[in-house]
């Protein structure tokens, strides 16, 4: 390639380069914002909550009579909440958080007071993958109730452990729910051994026919119901 060619390639090379700067130049925004938009936070719906709730569930393996009382307090509980999910978050965590839910917060709009009655109990054994047995250690939850419903003049004393036990009764019920079941009677499965660990079937198209049953069953959990027992006036 002699000289003469070299210099018109290279001229044409800064013309169209400076075509693109030119194209580029027009057509990006005037600012960065412009370009992208605002990226802003985007509220739900406000959420009404009913945190005042004295039934709590504990394993059905407890002994209920293990459940003691441990202590009273004044607490502020949400009460009105909103779920606010930011865009920016949701663009940065989108491969982090495969549910999403790493880009919502919930804001806390409105509290209310409660009363908040703490009871333990002694929870079940149980052991490691290694085959160690963890000893029982003692578990808590809580129940939460409106002040009004306690006398003022008592929650404002300084009550010890056996008076402010004395305000509550705690019964338990294990109620019966609804659990689906394979139904052995009625279904069938395809003939086959096991080879090396794996499951190898006589028949290869042979298809297994599972039916299913419904029935009622106990529950896995206590539902522990706690009620003030003299509730105060709130006329």
């Amino acid at each position: 390639m002699n000289t003469t060619k070299i210099t018109l390639l290279a001229g044409a090379a800064v013309v169209i380069a400076g075509g693109l700067y030119f194209a580029m130049r027009v057509n990006t925004p005037a600012s960065t914002a412009d370009g992208r938009g605002t990226i802003g936070v985007m509220p739900s719906p406000t959420r009404e909550l009913n945190p005042f709730n004295n039934v709590a569930s504990i394993p059905a393996t407890v002994d209920p009579s293990t459940i003691r009382f441990e202590k009273l307090k004044m607490v502020s509980l949400a009460s009105k909440t909103q779920v606010i999910t930011n865009a920016q978050d949701c663009k940065e965590r989108q491969f982090r958080d495969a549910d999403g839910s790493g880009c919502e917060t919930v804001k806390v709009l409105e509290r209310v007071k409660a009363v908040e009655a703490n009871y333990s109990y002694i929870g079940p054994q149980w052991s490691t993958a290694e085959g160690e047995i963890i000893a029982p250690t003692r578990q808590t939850f809580a129940v939460y109730f409106h002040p009004e419903e306690l006398p003022a003049t008592k929650l404002a004393d300084k009550l010890n452990r056996e008076q402010a036990e004395s305000l509550f009764a705690v019964s338990t019920s294990r109620p019966m729910v609804q659990e689906k079941v394979v139904d052995r009677q009625h279904s069938r499965y395809c003939e086959g051994n096991y080879v090396d660990g794996n499951w190898i079937q006589k028949d290869s198209g042979c298809k297994d026919q599972v039916q299913y049953e419904t029935r009622t069953v106990p529950s896995e959990y206590w539902a522990v119901n706690v009620e003030v027992r003299h509730p105060a006036s709130t006329k």
